[in-house]
């Protein structure tokens, strides 16, 4: 079926889970249109903005195109952002400022440079250098304990999702530690983060609930939660986690933070940090699977792991779009976009853009140059970049001795979303010469 410039469709989350990215649709756009201004029924409209040069020129000039305005993240006509969910009925219980921002993402500068400044010393690359080792034994064992479930499986043909059997596992472990929230903990804290993406597992929807309103229940639990941990930190002394003794004794331009201002921040950091790098790891994993020579080119010469965790950043892309507001008339190559507007970056359109990357959608670990714009760029380039980075080298490693054991089993499922992309269920195996030589 042809696609036009009036009937692409590149705005419903449930396209990205049942198609994944529409890189048609994109090369289209980056082609005829790379300015486009995208009206379509159920969602209001906006620019989307496709190409590298372009993204990086809205990144470029925070001052013109904001995230302080009233939309952030793309959602369909009537319902909020994800991120959102249940926020206002929460706020509202306690009594908290409707025109406070929900997070730091949703601030400017020079506020929102004040704001990181709170949680930016724990993100930098020597906090990283020094939790290299600890994640890269932790992702031993967590590949260890994968492929010992794929074994004891194997006489049954079972496959096994590699999401949550490997690729959740050290992003939660790391913000668990880095956080110093207790161990017990850890697997509610996935359970609302996925739920922050619109992610609940049919056990933990409540009779009469929709999936959006299950969702909306655990981002509040979520919150309550945060909001249990910012109070047992507010006392004398401090509380247990060092981390957030420090964020609660933080000061942004004089102030202190208040409880709604710590809970919103934490609520970030906890999600993101999360979501994002698992994401990477499993599109990471599918593309090298997808890919034998490259897989068997890291498998041969593991010292070409810093270029191909790179290249799964750049193919994987984990966050779709932003939407940013225009605070005055800009001419963006050669488009009038007009003060007050929405544009819609988007990232993963960028990644591929033939007019930056030779090649672009030939997978190649060993591809120089590769500034990918898969963290941002500017102001709100992400706090977490040497984070993710560590995580993803480290599982990446891990990987590399049982790559040639795994392949692909079917059945994937993806995430229906239009701000972040990623696999819900990714089902692998043992290779079959590998499962007959287990038996």
């Amino acid at each position: 079926m042809s696609i036009s410039l009036d009937s692409l469709d590149i705005h419903r989350p449930q396209r990205y889970a049942t198609q994944g990215f529409p890189w048609a649709e994109w090369d289209l756009l980056r082609r005829e249109a790379p300015v486009f201004w995208y009206e379509r029924d159920d969602v209001e409209p906006f620019w989307a903005v496709t190409r590298y040069d372009d993204v990086m020129t809205i990144s470029g000039n925070p001052e013109v195109f904001i995230n302080g305005g009233p939309r952030l993240r793309l959602a369909l006509k009537g319902e909020p952002e994800l991120l959102r969910g249940g926020l206002d009925e929460f706020g509202k219980s306690r009594g908290w400022d409707p025109q406070e921002p929900p997070d730091m993402v949703f601030m400017d500068n020079p506020r929102h440079r004040h704001v990181r400044k709170a949680s930016s010393w724990a993100f930098t690359q020597g906090c990283m250098r020094g939790l290299m080792a600890h994640f890269d034994d932790l992702s031993s064992t967590f590949a260890e304990e994968f492929i010992a479930e794929l074994e004891a499986g194997h006489a049954q043909g079972q496959a096994y999702d590699f999401v949550h059997g490997f690729a959740a596992k050290l992003p939660l472990a790391a913000v668990g530690e880095i956080m110093e929230l207790p161990g017990e903990d850890w697997k509610r804290i996935l359970i609302w983060s996925e739920a922050m993406i619109g992610e609940v597992p049919p056990e933990h929807i409540l009779p009469g609930e929709s999936v959006t309103q299950a969702a909306e229940r655990s981002m509040n639990e979520f919150r309550t939660y945060l909001e249990v941990m910012v109070q047992a930190h507010r006392v004398e002394g401090g509380g247990p986690s060092e981390f957030i003794n420090r964020m609660v004794d933080a000061e942004i331009q004089g102030e202190p933070m208040n409880d709604q201002q710590l809970i919103g921040y934490l609520f970030l950091l906890i999600g993101a940090g999360n979501d994002t790098t698992r994401n990477a790891t499993a599109g990471g994993l599918a593309a090298l699977l997808e890919h034998p020579e490259q897989c068997e080119l890291l498998c041969a010469q593991p010292d070409l792991l810093p270029g191909a965790v790179n290249e799964i950043l750049r193919w994987t892309s984990p966050v779709i779009s932003f939407l940013r507001t225009a605070t005055r008339d800009f001419d963006l190559s050669g488009t009038l976009i007009k003060k007050g507007e929405t544009v819609c970056v988007f990232y993963p359109s960028a990644n591929r853009d033939e007019a930056h990357f030779e090649d672009p959608y030939r997978f190649d670990i060993q591809r120089t140059p590769n500034d990918y714009l898969t963290f941002g760029y500017g102001a709100h380039f992400c706090i977490g970049t040497n984070l993710a980075r560590a995580e993803l080298t480290s599982m990446i490693k891990a990987l590399i001795p049982i790559l040639p054991r795994l392949e692909l089993a079917g059945g994937a499922t993806r995430i229906a979303n239009t701000h972040v992309s990623g696999y819900s269920q990714l089902p692998v195996r043992l290779r079959a010469a590998e499962q007959s030589a287990v038996a």
